[in-house]
């Protein structure tokens, strides 16, 4: 199936989107934080298909959230780059937000912790230029040239 390029959007979200919109993508950079490198161990713990992971490894690595390094002879490990690396941002809130909506019923998921005290997470803020905590009622997406969206 084809999807649409978002590529040439002048909206940061849909461009955004055209990286890392694909299913399996997130969950592999998911992965690549957790340390997984080798594209068998990338297999075996998404259970996804040798093709598709194929592809969304290559384009993880053209894209520059990836890079190839030689682990020796004809093996190579997928490291995540500093761009890649940023991507912790997108992770920790969509864990966050899926903890909070999707398992009201208390079913157990991976927790997101401090490697130095493994404290659970405090949840993400937004907060303005002068350090004011935003709510989602405090933020509006300007049109290209400042228009704003007409109430």
């Amino acid at each position: 199936m084809r999807h649409k390029s978002f590529a040439q959007e002048t909206c940061a979200i849909a461009r955004c989107l055209n990286i890392v919109g694909q299913w399996w993508t997130l969950l592999i950079i998911r992965e690549a934080f957790s340390g997984v490198s080798k594209f068998a161990d990338f297999q075996r713990r998404l259970g996804i298909a040798r093709n598709i992971l194929t592809v969304r490894l290559k384009q993880l690595v053209e894209d520059g959230i990836l890079q190839l390094e030689n682990s020796g002879g004809q093996r190579f490990e997928y490291i995540l780059t500093d761009k890649g690396r940023d991507l912790i941002y997108t992770l920790v809130a969509l864990s966050q937000w899926g903890n909070k909506w999707l398992f009201t019923s208390g079913r157990p998921s991976p927790r997101l912790v401090d490697k130095q005290d493994l404290l659970e997470l405090a949840p993400l803020e937004i907060r303005s230029r002068n350090g004011r905590i935003l709510s989602s009622g405090d933020i509006e997406f300007l049109r290209a040239h400042g228009k704003h969206h007409e109430k």
